[in-house]
């Protein structure tokens, strides 16, 4: 079972706090109601059955008697005035598997409550989002499902997910909203608006509209199965009390097994979700949070915020004065950075972020006063779709180092669905009306952008393959093990001068696989040169010919031999590596 899960409580009642569940700290807590009785004991068993022993328990004012016990127990039950029962909320039951027959000779021993077993578990510093609307993913053109537009097409897209490299999901709004507005419009994305059922999963989503809570249960429970982790965005609307918005939480957790939620975080204390103990293996992502309670629960609150997206399209696009809020961002990469993200759904996609200076949101009725005014966007010479090649080189080029600042960045990294093969809205940076092909991911796409996909799908590999790519500490630029280099440093086009004046967009940052916390890894070296002229960077090493180009989103890119230094072309990003154990591929033994 997964530190913090309670399968046991898919059955409860919401809201309840009678039942047994796993603590964070591994222990585990238990509640009975026996408002009648005067003394209850806890008793505890081994795997065979056999008693280990007898706690009492705390009775309440209103009848609860509740304990706690260091570990969780094979099995349980109660001893209640003298007399065993077995605990009513209990999700299974140990000692009658076989009809007919006991597990022993002394029933008390044998039959008690147990722990479900939770196989799906996930560590957050694998964690790769990828956010997406459940009708728009597979609407499109191309998507090749069977059940297009439904919870079951998006499960059909599971395999594409795993050799993508994707490890979570980030949905948009899944529960019963009302799309219909009064105007006529379509809400396609499902934000805001009235008629809204938060505890019901949208019919229409299904494939078979009377089976929808079931068929999404399956979904979470076949992305579960392969890995991916399930986190839903649920939009409350105005009025909507902390008990409603609990209550809501404890649904979607206990019955269909998701795994966090972003919420409109202003509308609910975020220290009352993460000491909820139905939530106790939830991951929260809200806009802000104070840093004092994001340390005191690593990993259970992670910031969600335009704040990363922002400075790096400013800074990819050659904006001055960015490349000291770069080091920033490369230094500090725990998980209490939060998600971290080039794109998002509300705005401009990858493509159309370097295909257009402004929105063009005429189709949405708004007369273009709709959707977002700052994009920090660039059309690399040509507004919208061209046919001159040294523009779309240049596109893709500043496709590609947007991913590679996103994936090689710290916190958890999010794409947005599409992106990683060239998906467009044709310049609309709002597309909550466009129900067509507008606001779907156009899967045609895919075949032309094979080169950007099989580039994101080898940076997430290579992340995850890496301890100090995907380490999740604030890195330090102190040589704290001895080993000759800080575990972070930072460098110019020469090696440890860092240029901080506004004109400089070139930038290096070291990374040394020797400092890392517990496993030695290979060297990197990431180069950034966001100026639009080529620069030669000199390499912080005694022996650059021990480094070796991974990859760049320039071709033109090597290291000459027996030099200590790289050419970078314009609006480029480089990374290399340095191979321990004589390897010189960036697969260091781990």
């Amino acid at each position: 079972m997964r530190k913090g899960t309670d399968k046991n409580l898919h059955n409860v009642m919401i809201g309840s706090p009678l039942g047994a569940y796993v603590k964070e700290d591994g222990g585990c807590r238990f509640s009975v109601s026996l408002p009648k009785a005067f003394d209850c004991l806890l008793r505890i068993y081994d795997e065979n059955g056999r008693l280990l022993g007898e706690k009492s328990m705390k009775k309440a004012k209103n009848g609860i008697f509740s304990t706690e016990v260091e570990r969780v127990p094979a099995s349980y039950n109660f001893k209640v005035d003298g007399q065993i029962i077995n605990d009513p909320y209990a999700a299974k039951i140990k000692g009658r598997e076989k009809f007919g027959k006991r597990n022993g000779q002394d029933e008390t021993c044998v039959v008690g409550g147990c722990f479900e077993a939770d196989d799906f578990s996930y560590d957050l510093s694998e964690l790769i989002l990828y956010k997406l609307h459940v009708r728009n993913f597979t609407m499109g053109v191309g998507s090749g499902t069977d059940h297009p537009g439904t919870f079951k097409g998006l499960a059909e897209k599971i395999p594409y997910l795993k050799k993508l490299g994707i490890t979570g999901l980030l949905l948009m709004p899944v529960y019963e909203f009302d799309e219909c507005l009064p105007g006529g419009e379509l809400n396609l994305w499902g934000y805001g608006g009235v008629n809204t059922y938060f505890f019901a999963p949208k019919a229409s989503y299904a494939s078979e509209p009377e089976r929808a809570d079931e068929e999404f249960a399956e979904t979470v429970r076949k992305l579960h199965e392969a890995g991916i982790a399930v986190f839903m965005e649920i939009m409350f609307g105005e009025g909507a009390s902390e008990s409603l918005i609990a209550s809501c939480l404890h649904h979607w957790a206990l019955n269909y097994g998701v795994d966090g939620f972003r919420i409109n975080d202003w509308q609910i204390s975020v220290s009352c979700l993460v000491t909820d103990p139905y939530l106790s293996n939830c991951v929260f992502m809200v806009t802000d949070a104070e840093e004092k309670l994001v340390n005191l629960y690593p990993g259970r609150i992670l910031r969600y915020n335009d704040g990363f997206m922002n400075d790096m399209r400013r800074y990819i696009k050659g904006d001055e004065g960015f490349v000291p809020v770069l080091y920033d961002y490369m230094k500090n990469r725990s998980a209490s950075s939060g998600v971290r993200y080039i794109t998002d759904h509300d705005g401009f996609t990858l493509r159309d972020l370097y295909s257009y200076d402004v929105k063009h949101n005429e189709a949405n009725g708004e007369n273009g006063r709709d959707g977002k005014v700052s994009n920090y966007s660039w059309n690399c010479g040509e507004e919208g779709e061209t046919s001159n090649r040294k523009i779309q080189k240049l596109r893709l080029r500043m496709m590609k180092n947007a991913l590679a600042t996103l994936l090689l960045s710290g916190g958890v990294p999010m794409i947005l669905a599409g992106d990683e093969f060239g998906n467009s809205q044709q310049g609309n940076n709002n597309t909550w009306c466009q129900d067509n092909e507008t606001g779907r991911v156009d899967w045609n796409e895919l075949p032309k952008y094979r080169e950007l996909q099989k580039f994101v799908k080898e940076l997430i590999a290579l992340r995850k393959a890496h301890p100090i790519l995907k380490d999740m500490r604030n890195l330090s630029e102190f040589d704290r093990t001895g080993c000759g280099m800080p575990e972070v440093s930072l460098h110019g086009e020469t090696p440890w001068l860092i240029d901080c004046q506004p004109y400089n967009r070139l930038a290096g940052i070291y990374f040394c696989g020797s400092a890392g916390k517990d496993e030695i890894d290979d060297d990197f070296y990431i180069i950034y040169n966001m100026h639009w002229e080529k620069h030669l960077f000199k390499i912080p090493s005694l022996h650059g010919e021990d480094f070796k180009v991974l990859f760049s989103s320039n071709k033109d890119c090597k290291i000459d031999e027996g030099k200590a230094e790289i050419p970078v072309g314009p609006r480029s990003v480089v990374l290399l590596v340095k191979a321990k154990e004589g390897k010189a591929d960036g697969t260091a033994k781990k």
